[in-house]
């Protein structure tokens, strides 16, 4: 229901808080009525209309497209691709609406095949799809299912589920780091008249970035919410070259690898973010980008008194929250090549090793 009682334009048969059914959308108006519903990424099984996945590509959704001749299945290792894609798709946080021109016999055999994958078996896929009518309308998709079924096995080590749970709520600490970005850039707007880095130029993504546990987590969450998979494959794989080379140049420099003193070109590289002169994330670049331009005084006070202890800060609630222990002394910086890649995930582990948390 809209905010009005209404029904809203499209109609999203919701299976779980990030998973959806319906039939094709035939019109902007109702693929606007998806994305208001919260949709961020569709799995497009119509193989009569062949231009449909690129509308919706268009207007702004990930999309996956598994094309499917009415009545029949897929193939079962396309089938396994298709769930890998929305297993990942879910587990990134993003909420998925999966189609084909009525929303029934197709989407249900993909749903089926999605609830075996997550453990279920057939009997509670059974009892889950025995409302909606989206389900294996044939016999070719229902042996198609059945098939899946035998090759995927039921899970025996944790608890059948449809979604992965989530321990750690981040919106409060998202929050208290979204207003420092506010801060910054209502600051670096009056000294660079609205210039960006990032946007107008790119003269800070030849610059070493180093980010706090805030700001590195906040920035993994935007990549894996905002770039579409090919997009995050792309940025992932720059950014190993990058941060091998930026060790590369350290070396050669005999500089620490924290050091800020040297310019990403002189190790062949740019920001992995950055894609035809433009950051793939300018919204929520970090907070260094953000203050680039700056005259030194005004930014080392910005740093020092208000940006610093304040990242220390949440970043020490975000280990709290996730460890259950306080920060006994300062955490770390990380590059934001590691970042982007996901290798300082190594860093908080062996972090947590030292502390005896993994235990």
């Amino acid at each position: 229901m809209t905010s009005h009682g209404r029904k809203p334009l499209y109609q999203i048969t919701w299976v779980t808080d990030h998973l959806g059914v319906g039939n094709a959308p035939m019109s902007h108006a109702q693929l606007e009525s998806i994305a208001n519903q919260g949709v961020d990424a569709i799995l497009n099984l119509c193989g009569e209309f062949c231009d449909l996945h690129d509308i919706e590509k268009e207007a702004g959704f990930e999309v996956r497209y598994l094309p499917l001749a009415d009545e029949e299945a897929p193939d079962l290792l396309e089938l396994e691709k298709a769930l890998a894609w929305l297993d990942e798709a879910i587990y990134l946080g993003k909420k998925v609406l999966i189609h084909c021109r009525h929303g029934i016999g197709r989407t249900g055999t993909v749903l089926n095949a999605y609830l075996l994958r997550r453990g279920l078996g057939h009997r509670l896929a059974w009892l889950a799809l025995r409302k909606l009518k989206s389900k294996p309308a044939n016999f070719v998709q229902w042996r198609t299912v059945r098939r899946y079924g035998k090759q995927s096995g039921q899970l025996t080590v944790r608890e059948p589920s449809l979604e992965f749970k989530r321990l750690v709520d981040l919106s409060p600490f998202f929050n208290d780091y979204d207003e420092l970005a506010r801060r910054v850039d209502d600051l670096a707007g009056i000294s660079r008249t609205g210039l960006a880095c990032g946007r107008d130029h790119d003269q800070c993504c030849h610059t070493p970035v180093r980010l706090s546990l805030a700001e590195a987590v906040h920035l993994s969450h935007r990549i894996n919410l905002e770039l579409c998979c090919e997009d995050r494959l792309e940025v992932i794989e720059r950014a190993v070259e990058t941060a091998r080379a930026e060790r590369l140049v350290a070396v050669d420099l005999g500089r620490e690898q924290e050091s800020l003193e040297y310019c990403l070109s002189e190790a062949g590289a740019v920001c992995p973010l950055l894609k035809g002169g433009q950051c793939l994330l300018f919204e929520y670049r970090p907070l260094q980008c953000r203050a680039f331009g700056l005259d030194e005084s005004e930014d080392g006070e910005l740093w020092n008194e208000t940006l610093t202890p304040n990242l220390d800060k949440i970043s020490g609630e975000i280990w709290f929250a996730y460890t259950g222990t306080m920060v006994e002394e300062r955490l770390p910086l990380f590059s934001l090549p590691d970042v982007v890649s996901g290798k300082f995930m190594e860093t908080i582990f062996k972090l947590m090793l030292k502390t005896g948390l993994s235990q």
